[in-house]
């Protein structure tokens, strides 16, 4: 019985032992679980928890715009929707892609594999228009949301698209200013948390309902929207006229730097760039390079000039049209003789021109080239610039100096010839190329002022005077007489460039770069403009395909409401004498447009001889101005005497931008106008804008800088 007994109490004893074992590895396997997921694992269950439970959202910051010159918006932001999907809240993704695809008109196929993705959101079409946004709302699918998104449009369409430039679906800068300034313009976005109760239904997370994105900041440029449309529209034609490949055209301030219009053909659309090759969206103004030549003999003449290697009287031989150095050949267009340093330029012989190069030298002459921003970036704030090509002396050879000399061996980009020209309408000073005129907050302020920089004197004023004076001679006399304006007289320098054929060292014969680089008015230039015809039909001649777009170019802006760039007020003026009786008005000695600038403002047009200090009553001064309408008259160098005449209390504001404070002023007392300054120098800004229409006595305030 012992035995048994004690047996008992053995297998008892070793049952409850297990059970104590089993229970404390259950305990503990417990404890463990409750460790690891209450310290190990608690953050990343936490943020599970917070996905099934709390939305975040994206806000975004409306894009900055980006304006032209007279505040007039190139870009803007629309609202739109998007649809998106939630697939695991989809039982049968087929029948939802087969609804998405009837309504929507995608791929039956794209928004089926959207829908079986393990994703908790996927995009099913992004920016839809209005009407398709309603079609799928009406269809209230299970599954299938909504989020409000800002598209980015071009407001003038291709107007200036190579430097607005582009973005992508996200708003992301792709091209133009949009990329180069794409930080800057995006500003920043904010995410607000929703927390979602078993319905789905959202409620702010309390934080958070103060949170609001910082929109972008604004560009204003410095381009004319109205000068870029004018410059596109004739290049194009000029394109098609020839059937070139492609072209490129800049019209610059020379005093400031300012690009004013900055064209290239072809264009793209910004809005759809889909439908567009990559080649047509690059801006081929600061992209691509090419040999200038005989646009580049101004730099040898300039050299010439400075050094003392030649003046204007020195003569030169032309021979027969051609002339051996050595292994190579120079050759003209036509047999030309002898000529003089203003004949070689204005018919632009190429023998003579290799003979003026070789008179300045190697070292010389490559200074000067480096010195106008050949062989290096302008710095321009336009994405892909490149530097183009211009060899140290050391790298020269033989033939170099008197193909240089006539443009040959060196490649530029359209930007630094346009500069270069600018150079001498200014008086000798390269400036640096401005492309943006102000950077604006998120409210309308200025935030940063662009400032005119001067990077070097190039050559001296009375060079640059006698520089002009053969630019001058060239439309009158030379090769340019197809830029020459019935209204204006302008003057510039033709350009007839080889290409090098693809993939060799030769040129191709039947490859041409037609170019005009035109001044205006041409003794007192106030615009620079450059007109660039790549592969044009037949023999490409600078002064029969890219001239005449630069007359045209001009003639326009004569015509139309961009005369005011051509008198901006850097001219001389005489004051007439006010007294009892006396002709009450201010005199312009200027080279420009004469026509009706506005409502209560008429422009009158007198020889050049009229002497308003000469005893004169109102009413004689009336006839002698009634006699001499009817066309401008200009003087021996090409100027004309303007006088505004106020006939009406009401005044249409007048452009101060770029006059000294005395000439502004005088403008203003003369339409009964007061002006506030601020700083001194020229002005640059000036608030009401040009255009506005105001009472005699309005008060205008301007900003002025050295």
């Amino acid at each position: 019985m012992l035995s048994t007994t004690g047996r008992h109490s053995g297998i008892q004893t070793g049952r409850l032992r297990t059970a104590l074992v089993t229970g404390l590895a259950v305990w503990a396997i417990v404890i463990l679980r409750l460790v690891m997921i209450q310290l190990v694992r608690a953050p990343g269950l936490a943020e599970y928890a917070k996905h099934q439970h709390i939305e975040p959202v994206s806000l975004s910051a409306d894009r900055g715009t980006i304006y032209d010159r007279n505040m007039i918006p190139l870009t803007d932001n629309l609202t739109v929707q998007s649809a998106c999907a939630y697939p695991k809240k989809i039982e049968s993704p087929s029948a939802v892609a087969r609804q998405l695809a009837r309504t929507l008109g995608g791929s039956y196929d794209g928004y089926l594999r959207q829908l079986r993705k393990d994703k908790s959101f996927v995009w099913i079409e992004r920016q839809l228009s209005p009407s398709r946004s309603a079609a799928l709302r009406e269809l209230d699918l299970p599954g299938i949301g909504f989020h409000t998104e800002s598209k980015r449009v071009h407001l003038l369409g291709e107007t200036g698209c190579h430097v607005v430039g582009m973005t992508d679906i996200d708003g992301c800068g792709l091209e133009g200013m949009e990329k180069e300034l794409d930080e800057l313009l995006t500003g920043a976005k904010a995410t607000v948390y929703y927390c979602l109760d078993s319905a789905n239904r959202r409620t702010p997370v309390p934080a958070c309902t103060k949170v609001v994105p910082k929109d972008g900041m604004s560009v204003v440029l410095t381009l004319d929207s109205h000068l870029q449309s004018i410059v596109e529209v004739e290049l194009e034609r000029g394109i098609r006229e020839h059937n070139a490949a492609r072209g490129i055209a800049i019209v610059q301030d020379p005093w400031t730097g300012e690009i004013l219009a900055m064209a290239n053909w072809p264009r793209f659309d910004p809005d759809r760039p889909e439908l567009y090759s990559v080649e047509s969206r690059k801006n081929r103004a600061v992209t691509d390079q090419f040999e200038p030549g005989s646009t580049f003999k101004l730099i040898t003449a300039a050299a010439a000039l400075s050094t003392g290697s030649a003046d204007t009287n020195s003569v030169y031989y032309a021979c027969r049209g051609s002339k051996d150095y050595g292994r190579f050949t120079i050759h003209d267009v036509k047999e030309m003789g002898w000529l003089d340093f203003e004949h070689a330029f204005a018919k632009s012989s190429n023998v003579c021109f290799a003979e003026i190069a070789y008179g300045v030298g190697a070292i010389p002459l490559y200074s000067f080239a480096r010195d106008f921003g050949f062989g290096c970036r302008t710095g321009i704030s336009l994405p892909g610039e490149v530097r183009g090509l211009l060899h140290e002396p050391n790298e020269w050879s033989p033939r170099s100096v008197p193909t240089i000399g006539i443009g040959q061996e060196v490649a530029v980009t359209a930007l630094q010839l346009v500069g270069a020209y600018s150079a001498i309408a200014n008086g000798g000073y390269l400036m640096e190329p401005k492309i943006i005129k102000s950077i604006l907050s998120d409210d309308g302020r200025i935030v940063e002022d662009a400032r005119w920089s001067v990077v070097r004197q190039v050559v001296k004023p009375e060079a640059a005077a006698t520089l002009k004076e053969l630019l001058a001679y060239v439309t009158e006399y030379g090769t340019g007489k197809n830029a020459r304006v019935a209204e204006l007289a302008v003057s510039g320098k033709t350009g007839t460039a080889q290409k090098a054929a693809s993939g060799s060292r030769r040129y191709d014969p039947g490859k041409w770069v037609a170019s005009f680089v035109g001044m205006a008015p041409a003794d007192d230039p106030q615009l620079v403009c450059l007109v660039v015809i790549d592969e044009p039909d037949g023999r490409g001649l600078g002064g029969e395909v890219a001239a005449p777009v630069f007359a045209r170019i001009m003639e326009r802006i004569i015509r139309g409401s961009g005369h005011e760039y051509l008198l901006h007020g850097r001219g001389d003026y005489v004051e007439s004498q006010r007294e009892p009786g006396r002709l009450d008005r201010t005199v312009w000695a200027r080279a420009g447009h004469a026509s009706g600038s506005g409502r209560g403002e008429q422009w009158d047009v007198v020889p050049a001889s009229y002497d308003p200090s000469e005893e004169r009553t109102a009413a004689s001064a009336a006839d002698y101005l009634d006699s001499a309408r009817g066309g401008l008259v200009r003087t021996g160098r090409g100027g004309i005497v303007v006088v505004p005449t106020v006939e009406s209390e009401e005044v249409e504001i007048p452009d101060f931008r770029g006059m000294s404070v005395r000439l502004a002023r005088q403008t203003a007392a003369s339409l009964g106008l007061t002006l506030t300054f601020r700083g001194n120098g020229r002005v640059i800004e000036q608030s009401p804008r040009p255009g506005h229409i105001v009472r005699s006595g309005h008060g205008i305030d301007v900003r002025c800088c050295p």
